[in-house]
């Protein structure tokens, strides 16, 4: 508990090994470049999702992406979603239950191109 305390101070450039190959500053993470990660993640998934969503019938993209406000539009209820198309709130519901099941099939098929995994 108190070794630490005891240990002189390191420069961040010294090295951490016996070979002299490894620096401390190389152990430390970059909040930066684990942010540009996360952003190349988070693109990757959009892409997915969009291109998974040409798999999906006008109808089940319509419910989907005014239900989770896909392309920058608000999150609608089954009700207003069912007024726009003309169907009660049950059947969108239904409809909504189908598409993402389709939508989980076809991201799980891809999961296994993805670059980053989806765990």
């Amino acid at each position: 508990m108190f070794i630490p305390l005891l240990q002189k101070e390191r420069s961040i450039d010294d090295f951490v090994d016996p070979s002299g190959e490894c620096r401390l500053s190389s152990l430390l993470t970059d909040a930066n470049s684990e942010s540009q990660m996360d952003e190349l993640y988070t693109k990757e998934i959009a892409g997915l999702v969009r291109s998974a969503l040409t798999d999906l019938d006008d109808r089940e993209r319509h419910i989907i992406r005014n239900r989770f406000g896909l392309l920058g539009g608000a999150e609608l209820t089954l009700e207003e979603i069912g007024r726009t198309l003309n169907l009660s709130r049950e059947r969108v519901r239904q409809l909504e239950r189908e598409a993402k099941q389709k939508l989980r099939q076809v991201l799980q098929h891809h999961e296994g191109h993805l670059k980053f995994s989806l765990a």
